[in-house]
């Protein structure tokens, strides 16, 4: 079928490639336009400035089993741009079907007329199988012609026919255009499609409003004036046949029947399997090992689909005419016609009813509103008729089994080809009964919530999706091989530290299986001085249906469901041991319907251990419109209602690790350490390094912290790894080794030059002078005169001078009285520095007042007030800021 060249995927493409004789239509053509066209005038240089296509003519004459398309452009050359998008022309043709005739090629400059084709310009065949990639060979040839001597300020215009007989349809024809509309940039064009009054051709159009009919000379005519009105925008959510592009199409087909009765002798399969032959054993084969109908048909299915290679040859009529079944068993290849009438022809011989159907892989729904135009289809399937319930299936595909033979596709419409002819056939939804992908992860969190998590995760994955990793596990451990199951990991569970992946795929069943170990970071947060987990992962979440139907143009159109989908979750999460009770919020478990889709949800909490299963299966193509408020409720009601795990006040932190607690934590150490090594010399191992030490920073293993960033800055002696490294040391009481890291740092990114750490270090090596030439070097780097005042204020106060620094920031104060930073910074000064006033209170407390996040003003003033000896009022700050930020080490230490 003329279409199905052009598909991808799992449309149409393939035959078999062989020598390819010469065609009558090889040789590009150049003659007048044909008297059967209506040449446009050019529209005047001065109508619409700054639209360079001033002319786009389409005029396509329907006769004697012969579709004519006449092309005629004119292009606006005025710009650098234009002229190198136009620097050749190109036209593309099928010679077995037709031929090209070239009518015009013309420079228009300043008035006159420069004719190239006169001047001895020709087109250069080429034959380009573009489709070479998606298996299909189609014979299109590429006439090319280089615009030379083109300048800016020209206008490009050239003129083409291209005729089409489709060997399939005999003397019947067909053809679809696209109808160009606002806001391209267009002057003047029309759409013109024309045929003799007793011709008998058929025709419809889709979102275009002013068809012109007349009848004139014996011919019938449809005109379009071009550009149209720019379509209504609708939502991609809505189905197709709604938000279709302005087309028009038109054909000797007056209803689908037609179609239907004219390609049914073309795929007659009785009596197509030789007796005796090697095709005929496998039938027997198939029909030996059961006597179920359903299973024998799901076994020929598989057997068509691994035995048989995907390629299309549309050579001589071979987009729409099949080869026969026994070609491509001799063959093993085959496109979708090949492979559909292979299977077509076993099943028969089974004694299963079916027939070969054609399908749309891209316009589905919008099938019965399209004109009858064989090209509406790309695609072509088997339905088989089984206990009372149809079955599509698809002999291009992979991965069928009995598990998922009921498994419906989304064409949503199927028409037989059938003997006399048939209606399109309604290809209802069918819920699928096997998952396409089923995953069971265990998060073991037994060492505590505050640091990193190790995951076990397995993926079973079923259908056409399963073959995507057959060859994956068949291919022996290494790094292409890992590469790509850690793709798919972190595709479901985000970053992740892996330390093992493999696959396994299992031929019987068609699943394969995906398994893999490592670290995630905690997804715990704070909330209200507790950690709360808002379960990650859960397959509900992914639910959606935020639709809009606000304007009156699409109020009333459906919305499209996704699918089909069908998958389910296990997630366990493993809870530590000791401390309180753990709570599960959110509401009871469900199991309902919405939007067209199933959900359900269950979880538990047994002892420490949490359980949640869920599903989400799609039950429908798509929805009223009329639904939708009842969808966002009830949506809405179960998104909040999911479950979320609190944890008790006194759940360890990572500051509470020390001791006998820190054995917990070699399990992940371990994991790390193995991660390290997996990695060998990979480039990427120094973020393993990075996240170990940052890991071991935060539970106090300053050394082993140090260790991990040394090495870090042996891979990669950048600014970030010495500043990182800086940290550990002065931790490990090395300042002198912190702040060299803290210089080197500054040397490679002068942004890494200032920092109180840098001061403090220099104080507390009796350098602090140097802090003071620090601050004031780097104040350039600081645009606001608060910033660079705290700056210079806290340098002093480290080199002792703290009553100048004092004076800096009382300075700066009376230009900013009311700047929280500016505040907090003066309250926290006389803090460290214990030269605390009510003064100082009163600016703390303003500073609280005058800043959206206040914890670290609360902080300053819980120092302020331990200076001035009111202990409760600190304790009752510190308090407040561990509620909210547990983890703020300055309020926890004092």
């Amino acid at each position: 079928m003329r279409s199905m060249i052009f598909a991808a995927g799992t449309a149409c493409v393939a035959l078999a490639v062989g020598a390819q004789p010469v065609l009558a239509g090889e040789t590009v053509l150049y003659e007048a336009a044909p008297d059967w066209i209506d040449v446009a005038p050019l529209p005047p240089g001065d109508m619409k400035p700054g639209s360079p296509i001033r002319l786009a003519d389409s005029q396509a004459r329907f006769e004697d089993g012969v579709v004519s398309v006449y092309t005629d452009l004119a292009i606006a050359l005025d710009s650098p741009e234009a002229l190198d998008a136009i620097a050749t022309i190109t036209a593309a043709w099928l010679p077995d079907k037709g031929d090209l005739y070239v009518h015009r090629v013309e420079l228009i400059r300043d008035g006159e007329v420069i004719d190239l084709l006169a001047g001895g310009a020709q087109f250069e065949v080429l034959r380009r199988e573009q489709g070479l990639e998606e298996r299909m060979v189609d014979g299109a040839l590429t006439a090319t012609l280089p615009v030379s001597g083109a300048k800016i300020g020209d206008t490009l215009r050239y003129a083409v026919t291209v005729t089409k007989r489709e060997q399939a349809l005999g003397e019947l024809m067909e053809h679809a255009a696209f109808v160009i509309a606002e806001p391209q940039p267009l002057v003047s064009g029309r759409l013109v499609f024309s045929w003799p009054t007793d011709e008998g051709i058929y025709w419809g159009k889709t979102r275009v409003d002013a068809v012109r009919e007349e009848t004139r000379g014996g011919y019938k005519y449809l005109t379009i004036d071009m550009p149209i009105a720019k379509p209504t925008e609708i939502p991609s959510n809505v189905p197709l046949r709604f938000r279709l592009p302005p087309s028009l199409r038109a054909s000797s087909f007056d209803s689908y029947n037609a179609i239907s009765a004219v390609f049914a002798p073309h795929y007659l399969v009785d009596g197509t399997i030789p007796e005796g032959s090697a095709l005929a054993d496998k039938v027997d084969e198939i029909m030996r090992a059961s006597s179920d109908p359903l299973t024998r048909a799901a076994l020929a299915t598989r057997f068509v689909q691994d035995e048989i290679g995907y390629l299309l040859n549309g050579l001589d009529g071979g987009n729409y005419l099949p080869q026969t079944p026994q070609a491509t068993w001799e063959a093993r290849s085959g496109d979708c016609k090949a492979s559909s009438v292979l299977l077509l022809a076993m099943l028969r011989e089974m004694g299963i009813e079916s027939e070969a159907v054609l399908v749309s892989t891209e316009q589905g729904d919008a099938i019965p509103v399209l004109h009858p135009n064989p090209g509406n289809f790309n695609h072509m399937i088997v339905r088989a008729d089984i206990g009372g319930e149809p079955y599509w299936l698809d002999g291009t595909n992979s991965g069928t089994r009995i598990a998922n033979i009921g498994e419906v596709p989304r064409f949503r419409w199927a028409l037989p080809v059938r003997d006399g002819g048939a209606p399109l056939q309604e290809m209802a939804m069918r819920p699928q009964t096997q998952p396409d992908a089923d995953v069971r992860l265990t998060i073991d969190q037994s060492a505590g919530l505050d640091v990193p998590a190790i995951y076990e995760v397995q993926f079973t994955v079923s259908g056409a999706a399963a073959r995507n990793y057959q060859t994956l596990a068949l291919m022996e451990s290494g790094e292409a091989r890992d590469e790509r199951l850690e793709r798919s990991m972190s595709a479901f569970l985000g970053e992740n530290r892996p330390v093992r992946v493999d696959v396994t795929y299992d031929d019987d069943s068609g699943v394969a299986t995906l398994t893999g170990r490592g670290l995630i970071e905690s997804p715990w947060s704070w909330d209200n001085g507790r950690m709360e987990l808002d379960v990650p992962y859960q397959a509900l979440n992914t639910f959606s249906m935020d639709v809009s139907r606000d304007t009156a143009e699409v109020m009333d159109m459906p919305v499209t469901v996704n699918g089909p989908i069908y998958y389910t979750r296990r997630i366990e999460w493993r809870l530590p041991e000791e401390g309180g009770t753990y709570r599960v919020l959110g509401t009871a478990n469900l199991d309902t319907e919405i939007g067209g889709t199933e959900l359900a949800s269950s979880h538990s909490l047994d002892g420490r251990v949490f359980t949640l299963d869920q599903r989400v299966r799609s039950v429908a193509w798509e929805v009223p419109a009329g639904d939708l408020p009842q969808i966002r409720r009830e949506s809405l009601r179960m998104k909040r209602g999911l479950p979320r795990i609190q944890a008790p006040r006194e759940a360890r932190m990572a500051w509470d690790y020390g001791g006998a607690a820190a054995s917990r934590l070699e399990p992940i150490d371990q994991l790390f350490g193995v991660a390290i090594a997996r990695e060998g010399d990979d480039p990427d191992v120094v973020n393993l390094y990075r996240d170990r030490a940052y890991f071991r920073y935060r539970v106090a293993d300053f050394e082993g912290s140090e260790s991990d960033y040394a090495r870090a800055v042996d891979l990669d002696a950048s600014a970030g790894s010495y500043s990182d490294r800086a940290w550990a040391r002065l931790q490990l009481g090395d300042i002198a080794g912190g702040l060299s890291d803290l210089e080197k740092a500054a040397d490679l990114d002068p942004e890494y030059g200032i920092g109180e750490r840098r001061f403090v270090a220099l104080a507390l090596l009796g350098r602090g002078e140097e802090a003071v030439a620090l601050a004031d070097e780097f104040a350039v780097f600081l645009e606001e005169p608060s910033d660079q005042a705290e700056q210079r204020a806290y340098a002093l106060g480290w080199a002792g001078q703290i009553e100048e620094g004092a004076q800096i920031l009382d300075e700066e104060l009376e230009f900013s009285p009311d700047k929280g930073g500016l505040l907090n910074a003066a309250c926290w000064f006389d803090g460290i520095w214990d030269r605390v006033s009510e003064t100082t209170v009163e600016r703390c407390t303003r500073a609280i007042e005058g800043m959206d996040n206040s914890l670290g003003a609360i902080d300053s003033r819980a120092l302020a007030y331990y200076r001035l000896g009111r202990i409760e009022e600190a304790l009752s700050d510190l308090d407040r800021v561990l509620s909210r930020d547990p983890g703020m080490t300055e309020s926890r230490y004092l």
